[in-house]
């Protein structure tokens, strides 16, 4: 399976699919993709149910999936600017595969440790934070650069997609088949991308063949993001919007009755955020990326002060719908403006620096709102979030996020 070329803009996110090797990988990252939060939502609910509803160790979960991602990825970004990414994608989806599997079985053989469920699942980990960098690396290349603000959007479709199917299937497959079995599932879903990724004629390029050494080329990376300031922005404003939203993952399981309610709930967060990716494009032809931020963050601060106020399942669902599409207006414009602030000889570093911020404060976060939780109650953690992510806003707000240019484009072809 050969590249494909790339060199006309396309003018829609759709279109994108007409690109032979970009739509079967995006075809096994859905599937991927959905495996995951199949897994996420059910180890969560695990905990649970292990922990008789322990909130410091059901938001532990979410530190064990993203706290490795933290200390690994500007390591794992150095290794996709300096090695071949396809090789690298390989490695990171079996890895994936195998700590699934064996979380499974031994989940299947009546091992209920919490200590287990977190050391496996930071194995999973370890595999993501491979994958995510060296994915986002080479998406210039598959679709061309002025394409890539297209390609966010599908990639965000296939994750969001499965972020409203992958807690709906679990919720409802849990109790019929388990914990083992859904897990197992994951597993199982890399298999389809490992396929297309074995059969993808890569052709190397210059980053592939860096003569940089590694501690270098890690040094260079964190050069670049400390030079630029658009870059530190992106970070900062990043770091601090998911520092508050990680209280999401980390508090719902303690604000759902059931994992079958659970499942739908936060699977309208996932549908949320593919309304936003649709309709990104229009909105920002109409608006500077700096206003849909703006607002975006406004949105999703009160339907965190309104979650603090609701145990209905059914209103949780529709706040937590807005909330998802306000989520993908944020996370689009970090990651868009990181590719065109990125020259191609360090985005796979930039990428995994952005990655390291982003999940730093999923890590960070999801620890700190289980304590405040446990020393309030987990509505009370959901109002004090929505009232500190408007107190970063206005601390923030004269940080603008770069607007896309011809200039812009260019300098990072």
């Amino acid at each position: 399976m050969n590249e494909a070329n790339t060199a006309q803009p396309i003018t829609s996110i759709w279109h994108l699919l007409r690109l032979p090797l970009f739509r079967w990988i995006w075809i096994g990252i859905c599937f991927s993709n959905l495996g995951y939060w199949m897994q996420t939502i059910t180890a969560a609910w695990l905990m649970k149910d292990w922990t008789d509803g322990d909130p410091i160790l059901v938001s532990l979960v979410q530190t064990a999936y993203f706290l490795p991602t933290v200390l690994l990825i500007v390591a794992s970004g150095t290794l996709a600017d300096t090695l071949d990414r396809r090789r690298l994608l390989i490695i990171a989806n079996t890895w994936m595969m195998i700590a699934a599997a064996i979380l499974a079985v031994l989940i299947s053989m009546g091992n209920e440790d919490p200590m287990m469920l977190l050391g496996l699942s930071a194995l999973l980990a370890i595999g993501f934070s491979l994958n995510q960098p060296t994915q986002s690396a080479v998406v210039p290349e598959i679709v061309g650069i002025k394409n890539v603000p297209f390609a966010v959007s599908l990639y965000s479709v296939a994750n969001n997609g499965a972020r409203v199917m992958g807690p709906g299937l679990a919720g409802v497959l849990l109790p019929i088949i388990g914990g083992a079995a859904v897990i197992g599932i994951n597993a199982a879903t890399y298999v389809f991308l490992l396929i297309v990724l074995i059969w993808w004629r890569r052709t190397p390029r210059a980053a592939d063949t860096s003569k940089e050494g590694f501690l270098k080329a890690m040094r260079t990376g964190f050069q670049f993001a400390k030079q630029s300031g658009q870059f530190r922005t992106v970070l900062l404003r990043g770091g601090l919007f998911f520092a508050v939203t990680s209280i999401i993952l980390a508090m719902m399981p303690m604000l759902v009755p059931n994992s079958a309610d659970y499942g739908l709930v936060f699977g309208c967060f996932g549908m949320g955020a593919i309304a936003g990716a649709v309709n990104y494009g229009r909105l920002s032809a109409h608006y500077s990326r700096n206003t849909i931020v703006t607002g975006a963050i406004i949105i999703h601060a009160t339907m965190l002060i309104l979650l603090s106020s609701t145990a209905n399942s059914f209103a949780m669902g529709a706040i937590l719908l807005c909330a998802g599409t306000a989520w993908f207006f944020v996370m689009s414009a970090l990651q868009i403006s990181a590719q065109l602030i990125l020259p191609n000889t360090v985005r796979g570093r930039g990428i995994a620096i952005l990655n390291m911020t982003l999940m730093t404060g999923y890590a960070l976060g999801s620890p700190l709102w289980g304590t405040v939780a446990a020393f309030t109650t987990p509505r009370t953690s959901m109002l004090i979030a929505g009232c500190l992510s408007l107190i970063f806003l206005l601390a923030t707000y004269r940080m603008p996020f770069p607007q896309d240019s011809d200039k812009a484009t260019e300098a990072v072809a």
